[in-house]
């Protein structure tokens, strides 16, 4: 975690709305390394303390399960209620951004008394053929541009955390560089052969999360999509002066992404 973090959290506490708080967060992180913790299995490969000390001084994001053993280190915490689980323990400072959807989710999180420093609305998963989904998704089309948060606030769907919210947020923050750790897409030869099947789902969080609300998990042709995808994010990042890279042997993104070890 960052020092500069705790002076975020407290400037962006002073506004009730969320696009001043958003507005705080534009190119704070000028220049900043970002590394983006996902909860895939190659999470589990890594000593928990050597990893967090190659994170000190980096600015460092974590997607929903992520978190559980970085806690201390982690800068901002994003979730939504996809495999979701309680989270009690935050430290004072980390900054926790929420994907929602605007009709009950956000009645969810202050019923239950829920951290939310910052709130994201979610559209595009009414659409209910996946593949149809998958097509017209921020990864089918290759639209990231389009939903910048400078733009607008309502994450199109991505599929997924990383594509709806996480890489969009780092962009805001205005950082040099995006590495991801833990971001293992899917193992394709896992799946059957049919574009709906959704056999195949592993995270580092298997066999010990206390899940509250599990929907359907990623499919054949999601993956597919997100794996083509890839060439073309990496191309945007690029144009925006963003290095990307990809810290996990078994990741199935484009080859124009370098990987590197930790």
């Amino acid at each position: 975690m960052l020092e500069k973090t705790k002076t975020l959290l407290s400037k962006i506490k002073k506004f009730e709305d969320i696009p001043d708080r958003v507005e705080c967060l534009k190119d704070y992180y000028d220049n900043e390394d970002c590394f983006i913790l996902a909860a895939g299995p190659s999470l589990n490969s890594y000593d928990v303390n050597y990893v967090k000390e190659k994170l000190e001084g980096k600015l460092v994001i974590s997607l929903k399960q992520s978190i559980k053993n970085f806690i201390d280190v982690t800068d901002f915490h994003i979730l939504n209620f996809a495999n979701y689980e309680p989270y009690k323990k935050y430290t004072p400072n980390t900054i926790v951004v929420w994907e929602v959807y605007e009709h009950f989710h956000p009645k969810m999180i202050l019923d239950n008394n829920i951290r939310c420093d910052v709130m994201l609305p979610i559209d595009g998963n009414r659409i209910q053929d996946t593949i149809e989904k998958n097509l017209k998704s921020q990864c089918g089309e290759h639209s990231w541009d389009k939903y910048t948060l400078d733009k607008t606030l309502t994450r199109w769907y991505g599929p997924g955390i990383m594509f709806q919210t996480a890489i969009h947020l780092a962009e805001h923050l205005g950082v040099k560089s995006i590495t991801t750790l833990g971001w293992d897409i899917a193992d394709m030869n896992s799946f059957k052969d049919d574009p709906y099947d959704d056999s195949f789902q592993k995270h580092s969080y298997e066999g010990k999360s206390n899940i509250v609300y599990a929907p359907t998990p990623t499919n054949k042709h999601e993956a597919e999509t997100v794996i083509k995808s890839t060439k073309f994010l990496n191309e945007w990042l690029m144009s925006k002066n963003i290095d990307f890279k990809i810290i996990s042997e078994t990741n199935p993104a484009h080859e124009s992404i370098e990987r590197i070890t930790l």
